[in-house]
């Protein structure tokens, strides 16, 4: 059933005794008499009233799964498809697209979408009939992909990973004047997007396919999974197997731990570094966070946590719903760490090895974590920084190695004045500089560095002090877990106040 709708021309001016362009195109046509003027071939930009039946799904169409097909279908059924989608000649298509022609899922078809598959797929379900505009001008220019992306960008629904794929496909077009696809700008400007955004859509597809579907399914923000992506192994790429498994292994501490993607990925770079001391190579080793601008937020302040922002418009799946396990991490005080997971190999016996030996390579451990979380934007809550700077402050003889320590630390993450070699220098350097976020940041790190220098002296018993450092270190964005050793001076503590 193809029943365009009528057509009325005018006649040209000057014409006579009734000849005008309808009748032109009649004979044009060889029809005669009481011949149907719709037996013309219909044109492009003609709205049509087609069978669903004659019209075949596309095949570059990126969407999953048609959501929320119950609804469409009930308002299909009962009023009809009111928005007309898009068709061309199968055969048109086929013929200007050679490389989507063996996925085309019913070649016999009269026609192929472009956009409208929801309205396609409740017209068949409800038997209504389908109104389409033809655009065969479409295929001919190759631009089925700008029109398939135009159409998503206009319309909510559409996951993160959807619309990566649509952007994508815009990646493998044809130019239309020259043998080559687009290039990176001209993607850009086609999608309609923002570079940064493509680029962040884009990487999205070379996360591993458990990743993937997280991020399909609205368990995973775009944000996060983004964070995720950036994750390489030892050869500095993103897409290999151990690339992969780092991958997956962050998004499980996610969902499992309940972690930000920060304290994730802080937290694989802890395990890379235990299963070093365990006498193994890490599979793929992570290094410290690049360091990022200066935040001059005071720690503390109100601020979304990390792992959870707005989708890029448009608004993507999850429809902004808050993604599971991306919420930061707990900061009171726990009475019970955490044992090493079984899948981080465990140090060796704690009795076949020296206790000097365990508790260098456990501070070798917590010096990694004081780092990664120094590279944080939110290193600590304001109470948390406070009750270390009052600890140094009550202990003037701990400042100078306290100092020394932290200054090596913000030093290598680019924090603060680099060019100042001793730490007085460096921290005299700081108070001058009237940056409140880079002060505080220099401040929190030496009261850190006074706890961790006090807990890795040699040959002295831990005290509450050093369990309350272990236990912050282990509920920070840090995410640090406690080594045996470190968990047996805490369950001695323990056993002493029962």
């Amino acid at each position: 059933m193809t029943t365009p709708l009528p057509r009325p021309k005018r006649k040209k001016k000057g014409e006579g005794g009734g000849s005008g362009t309808l009748r032109a195109d009649r004979a044009k046509a060889g029809l005669t008499g009481g011949q149907d003027i719709h037996a013309l071939p219909p044109e492009d930009g003609e709205l049509l009233e087609l069978d669903p039946e004659t019209i075949s799904p596309n095949p570059m169409n990126m969407r999953l799964e048609l959501r929320d097909m119950d609804t469409m279908n009930a308002d299909v059924g009962e009023r009809g498809v009111h928005t007309p989608g898009i068709v061309m000649h199968t055969k048109v298509f086929m013929e200007c697209y050679p490389q989507w022609a063996s996925r085309v899922k019913h070649p016999d078809r009269t026609f192929i979408l472009g956009p409208g598959h929801r309205r396609h797929a409740a017209a068949l379900a409800t038997g209504r009939v389908m109104p389409a505009v033809l655009r065969d001008d479409l295929a001919r220019d190759r631009r089925v992909e700008e029109e398939l992306v135009s159409e998503n960008n206009s319309r909510a629904g559409l996951s993160p990973i959807e619309q990566a794929l649509a952007i994508d496909l815009l990646r493998q077009r044809v130019h239309e004047d020259e043998d080559r696809t687009l290039n990176f700008d001209e993607v850009v400007e086609r999608a309609g997007y923002t570079a940064g955004t493509v680029s962040k859509y884009l990487a999205l597809l070379k996360l591993s396919e458990e990743v993937q579907q997280a991020i399909h399914v609205g368990d995973l923000s775009m944000r996060a999974g983004y964070s995720l992506s950036l994750l390489k192994d030892a050869d500095g790429k993103k897409e290999s197997p151990e690339a992969h498994a780092l991958q997956l292994r962050g998004w499980q501490l996610m969902r499992d731990k309940k972690l930000s993607v920060e304290a994730a990925k802080n937290r694989l770079a802890l395990e890379g570094q235990q299963q070093f001391h365990a006498g193994k190579s890490p599979a793929a080793p992570v290094a410290v966070p690049e360091p990022r601008e200066e935040s001059t937020a005071p720690a503390g302040g109100s601020q979304a946590p990390a792992g959870q922002t707005s989708q890029p418009a448009p608004p993507s799946g999850g429809g902004g719903k808050e993604a599971q396990g991306e919420t930061a991490p707990a900061s009171a005080a726990v009475t019970v760490i955490e044992t090493t997971d079984e899948s981080v190999p465990a140090v060796s016996p704690i009795s076949d090895v020296d206790p000097e030996v365990l508790r260098k390579a456990a501070a070798e451990q917590r010096d990694l974590a004081c780092q990664l979380l120094l590279a944080e934007d939110r290193f600590a809550k304001g109470a948390e920084s406070n009750a270390r700077l009052v600890t140094v402050v009550l202990n003037p003889n701990e400042w100078k190695q306290a100092a020394a320590k932290a200054h090596g630390w913000l030093v290598s993450l680019k924090k603060g004045p680099s060019s100042k070699k001793r730490p007085t220098d460096y921290f005299a350097a700081v108070a001058a500089s009237e940056d409140p976020g880079l002060m505080h940041r220099a401040a929190f790190a030496v009261g850190l560095a006074a706890d961790e220098v006090r807990a890795a002296q040699p040959d002295r018993t831990w005290d509450a002090r050093d369990v309350a450092h272990v236990q912050f270190l282990a509920t920070s964005r840090a995410s640090y877990q406690l080594s045996e050793w470190e968990q047996q001076q805490v369950d001695r503590l323990s056993r002493g106040k029962q």
